[in-house]
């Protein structure tokens, strides 16, 4: 079931994303609005604020997986990256959108690469 999130919204414009229950929600919305609305190039991600499925363009997506033994300074798993280009790229998509000035760094478990606002990487 789709419906408007009441917690995460379009950085663009503001308005409210939709939420979706399953990923096979996510995907045949994905598959929806790739068919019938030109130059689109969504894909479906897993949000870490509400739990739900949103759409993404997929130029913007950086997928990472949450590294099993790495904490940032909030007690929280980090992020990881397969490669760092695609650390870069998540941290530009960062800077762009929230003004947030990140450093990448090669996990030292081996995990891929991390983020840090740490300026001595």
């Amino acid at each position: 079931m789709n419906r408007k999130s009441p917690s995460c919204n379009a950085r663009k414009s503001g308005r409210p994303l939709t939420e979706y229950d399953t990923k096979a929600e996510a995907n045949s919305a994905a598959k929806h609005a790739n068919q019938n609305f030109g130059g689109s190039n969504m894909v479906p991600y897993k949000c870490d604020k509400c739990g739900f499925w949103h759409l993404s363009p997929a130029n913007r997506q950086t997928p990472s997986e949450t590294c099993t033994i790495c904490r940032g300074a909030d007690g929280q798993l980090k992020e990881s990256y397969a490669t760092e280009r695609d650390a870069l790229r998540r941290a530009g998509h960062l800077r762009k959108e929230m003004g947030v000035k990140l450093q990448v760094y090669e996990c030292e478990h081996g995990n891929g690469w991390h983020l840090t606002k740490r300026q001595d990487y």
